[in-house]
């Protein structure tokens, strides 16, 4: 389970690139509905030299205190703290903001929190100016308002409890992407609503993952970022691999992080 393996996943069907109302995936059924399965190559990213700035994402090293996952105080407390500075060390921050973390298990019962089968950007990409403005007007006690600010979001993703086998995470190479041929969708389900993106399908796509990730790595990927000259977003997806019978599933925290940089 290294190297190169073919994987099948689900990109939205090419007919929203034309349309003016985006799709809306909330469950099962619309998810069939408006995505195809397409066969493609993932990559082994162990060894390889990425950078956030240029395939969108880079893969580090963070063992956490943290030993249980299910208290949200040591989460909030500890653990945000603690990324926090990796973050601002990755990225070259001014400040950096959590937004807020998701816990992801081999449940299935929630459409939400349950891995997603499907290549997507957590934000709408193609209309980024209301997340700056809304950064700004959220975050004015905490920014230099004699300073001009832009952002950039981020996630980071760390596996849980055990190394992540089953159903790892995908990510798409900034440098493959075309971003006229990324598009909204609206996200809507039990846990929360709003509107992200989602690439088309092109075989000019290069996909990487990290095979056997254990809990003392981290992926810090790019959601979107504003500043000019930087890769702008690195769409992800989990996926389905081939295990031994009984594998136990993949648990993974992913918190969200919103990044000021000062000019």
């Amino acid at each position: 389970m290294s190297g190169t393996v073919t994987a099948e996943i689900r990109f939205i069907n090419p007919e929203w690139k034309h349309r003016k109302v985006p799709p809306v995936i909330g469950d099962r059924a619309s998810r069939r509905a408006h995505t195809t399965k397409h066969t493609v190559s993932v990559e082994d990213a162990r060894g390889t030299q990425t950078s956030l700035d240029t395939a969108g994402f880079t893969l580090t090293r963070h063992k956490t205190r943290v030993t249980d996952f299910g208290n949200e105080s040591a989460i909030k407390s500890t653990y945000y703290e603690e990324v926090a500075d990796v973050v601002r060390r990755l990225v070259g921050a001014d400040e950096v903001f959590v937004t807020h973390h998701l816990l992801r298990t081999e449940d299935r019962s929630d459409f939400l929190t349950a891995y997603a089968r499907f290549a997507h950007c957590d934000y709408d990409i193609t209309d980024p100016g209301p997340y700056s403005e809304r950064a700004l007007a959220e975050r004015r006690d905490a920014l230099d308002p004699s300073r001009e600010w832009t952002f950039a979001w981020y996630n980071t993703w760390q596996p849980i409890d055990r190394a992540a086998i089953r159903n790892p995470l995908a990510l798409i190479d900034a440098r493959s992407i075309d971003p006229r041929d990324i598009v909204p969708y609206h996200y809507s389900g039990s846990y929360a609503t709003g509107r992200g993106s989602m690439p088309l399908f092109s075989p000019d796509l290069r996909f990487w993952y990290v095979p056997r990730m254990t809990e003392e790595e981290m992926l810090v990927f790019k959601q979107l970022d504003t500043r000019p000259g930087k890769a702008l977003v690195c769409p992800h997806t989990s996926f389905d691999i081939e295990t031994p019978p009984g594998t136990p599933g993949r648990r993974s925290i992913e918190v969200r992080w919103m990044c000021a940089f000062a000019s």
